[in-house]
């Protein structure tokens, strides 16, 4: 009896192993989730590898939620750039709309979001109010204490008025933030060993640069630091020096956040988001208000010449090309987070796609100027807000 049962199940296992192959050949594509920050809202999204879909919405009249930083498992934390509080939202399986946890207040205005290395601390640069907040979420619900509010140091550039510090980002060694100061044309060192959290150096550019975001490359020892400014539209490259608590900036290369594709018009012209793929070889520049009848994004390559004669080799970014963003202002962009990072995300604030997917080539970098997939503006802006210009995505990013 034991042995004819067995046989019985051994034939019907083997009868059903064709069917599930062919259920696994047939299976959907992985869903990626995305989390999506306009006007009033915090969207979340799927997107399935040919569109997009949007499955969960948090609205708040009047707040501005253009910055995001997710950490695991499921804690988002979201600015306002509209006022002095930053949130924190739980993301639960039981729930597709963002749930409030808890706020706290801090500096007005708050435009970007960053992570020490373990993430127990986060920076918060405050665009609106100058200022740099310092916060422990280092609580088992990742609640807020501020723990300190930088001052930024110095005179501002007199066309602006005021410091406006407008990115925090952790350098390769974990211990120091990089600030772009669009206001004061400045790049800023805060220096977090021990929780020190003081401004120890920074870098002057030109008056009128207005410096917004970098990113990080590293090449062998060495450590790079590319820099996209706003006002000037320029796109720099500096090689990094590690100097007790300080860090020294010297300037490699500058050019066009255009590269050889110049707008339509120079005067209103404004660089925006700035990326550094995984591999530290593809950078990649949102363009803005080009003039055009859409806005772009412009690829550069990293390079470095062994046989120079200098220790570290002339480094330098090559322009390869520019593709359309299908919409206007794209404010903010990021890539998918497979390992090759074969996708890229865009949020236009205006123009038909809200939302768009490009495909990123690994082998290249290149970027399909075809969309996977685009969202138009009308399914994303906020209902009461809907007669009102520019109010589409200003934030995009796969958690």
């Amino acid at each position: 009896m034991i042995r004819t049962l067995t046989t019985l199940l051994t034939l019907a296992m083997a009868s059903a192993t064709p069917t599930m192959m062919a259920r696994n050949d047939t299976s959907a594509p992985e869903l990626k989730k995305l989390v999506v920050g306009t006007p009033f809202q915090i969207l979340i999204a799927n997107f399935d590898g040919s569109k997009f879909s949007i499955t969960g919405n948090h609205t708040a009249s009047g707040t501005g939620p253009s910055w995001m930083l997710f950490k695991e498992p499921n804690l988002l934390y979201a600015v306002n750039e509209n006022a002095n509080d930053t949130s924190l939202f739980a993301l639960s399986a039981c729930s597709n709309d963002p749930v409030l946890a808890s706020a706290a207040n801090g500096s007005s205005g708050v435009v970007f979001l960053e992570f020490n290395s373990d993430k127990t601390r986060m920076i918060g640069t405050a665009y609106g109010s100058g200022m740099i907040d310092v916060w422990d979420v280092s609580a088992p619900d990742g609640s807020m204490k501020l723990m300190k509010s930088v001052v930024v140091p110095g005179a501002p550039n007199p066309a602006q008025g005021a410091h406006h510090p407008h990115q925090a980002l952790l350098d390769p060694t974990g211990r120091f933030f990089v600030i772009p100061n669009l206001g004061g044309d400045t790049v800023l060192v805060l220096d977090s060993e021990a929780d020190r959290y003081e401004i120890t150096s920074n870098a002057t550019l030109p008056t009128g640069t207005g410096p917004r975001h970098g990113g990080f490359i590293t090449s062998g020892e060495t450590h790079y630091y590319a820099l996209a400014s706003e006002l000037s539209n320029e796109l720099f490259l500096f090689e990094l020096a590690y100097v007790d608590d300080r860090i020294e900036f010297t300037e490699v290369q500058k050019q066009s956040t255009y590269g050889a594709v110049p707008p339509a018009n120079a005067s209103s012209a404004a660089a925006a988001e700035l990326v550094v793929a995984r591999n530290q070889r593809d950078v990649y520049v949102s363009n803005r208000i080009s003039g055009n009848e859409t806005d772009s994004i412009a690829h550069f390559t990293f390079k470095k010449d062994a046989s120079s004669s200098s220790a570290s080799g002339a480094a330098s970014l090559d322009f390869a090309d520019t593709v359309s963003t299908g919409g206007l202002r794209p404010r903010m962009f990021s890539l998918s987070n497979d390992e090759q990072q074969t996708l890229a995300f865009v949020a236009n604030q205006g123009g038909d796609a809200g939302l768009a997917a490009f495909r990123r080539c690994p082998d290249t970098g290149a970027l399909d100027p075809t969309p996977v997939a685009t969202m138009p503006n009308t399914a994303l802006v906020a209902p009461e807000l809907a007669a009102t210009d520019l109010m589409g995505p200003q934030f995009v990013l796969q958690i």
